[in-house]
C-alpha cells in the first residue's frame, strides 16, 4: 500500500513489519515523509482472525516523540496455558481449537511497540511482532531525528 503524498511532501523513510508471528503474510506498513508520519497496522481478533487496520496519519509538528519498547503479557501466557491445557483435556475437534488459539496466545504473549507520542502527552501504541524489534527501533529513531531537525 503506497503514500499518497501531498504538495512539496517527500518520502525519508518506509518500513514494513510483520504484525503478527502467527498470520506472517499481515504486515503493518509506515512512511516516514519530510511532513508526517502515515501508516496502517492490521487488526486481529483473539490474534488469529484479520479485522481491518489500525491507521496512523500523524503531521510531524504534532509529535513529541517516537519510542519503541518490549512487552511481555502474562495475560496472554496465562490464557494461552489455559486453553492449550483445556484443549489437551478435550481430545476433540472443539479441543484441537482450542489448542491452536493457545497456541496463538503464547507465540504473542512478547511483542515490540512502535509508540507516538503527541505534544499534549497522549500516546498511541501500535503492536508489531518482537523479530522486527530491531526495524521498528531503526524507524522510531529515523523519526526522531527528522523531528529534531525541525
Amino acid at each position: 500500500m503506497s503514500t499518497i503524498l501531498g504538495k512539496d511532501e517527500q518520502k525519508i523513510k518506509e518500513a514494513t513489519f510483520t504484525a503478527n508471528l502467527i498470520l506472517f503474510w499481515l504486515k503493518a506498513h509506515y512512511t516516514l515523509t519530510n511532513k508526517r508520519v502515515t501508516g496502517h497496522t492490521p487488526n486481529t481478533l483473539f490474534g488469529l482472525i484479520p479485522l481491518g487496520t489500525a491507521q496512523v496519519g500523524q503531521p510531524l509538528k504534532t509529535i513529541a516523540s517516537v519510542t519503541s519498547s518490549t512487552s511481555f503479557s502474562v495475560l496472554r501466557l496465562l490464557i494461552g496455558i489455559v486453553l492449550i491445557i483445556a484443549g489437551l483435556a478435550l481430545i476433540t475437534s472443539f479441543g484441537i481449537i482450542l489448542l491452536i488459539l493457545g497456541a496463538v496466545n503464547i507465540l504473542n504473549c512478547y511483542t515490540a511497540t512502535f509508540v507516538i507520542t503527541n505534544n499534549a502527552g497522549q500516546s498511541v501504541g501500535y503492536e508489531i511482532s518482537i523479530l522486527e524489534k530491531s526495524k521498528v527501533v531503526e524507524f522510531a529513531d529515523e523519526v526522531n531525528t527528522v523531528i529534531a531537525d525541525l
